[in-house]
Parts: C-alpha cells; sequence; structure tokens
C-alpha cells in the first residue's frame, strides 16, 4: 500500500471515529424505566 493511500485510510478512519463520537454525545439520550403514559400502577399501589 502507498503511503499516500494509508494517510487517506487513517484520515477517513478518524473522521469516521470522530464523527461516531460526535453523534453518540449529541443523541437524545433515553431515560431508563418508564417514560410515562405506559400504565404502570402509581408509587402508592406498589407497596
Amino acid at each position: 500500500m502507498s503511503p499516500q493511500l494509508q494517510t487517506i485510510a487513517a484520515l477517513a478512519l478518524v473522521a469516521l471515529a470522530a464523527g461516531w463520537l460526535v453523534w453518540r454525545a449529541l443523541a437524545k439520550k433515553k431515560k431508563p424505566g418508564c417514560g410515562g403514559g405506559c400504565a404502570c400502577p402509581t408509587e402508592k399501589l406498589k407497596r
């Protein structure tokens, strides 16, 4: 593999990894548990 092709491939991998990290950081995070409207019993009934 030529050095120029290796440089392009390495830069592409770094750009892909950086893009994935940015996407993960900005993605809407889901709250664990019930988000509401799921017909779960209230806290009083759970006890």
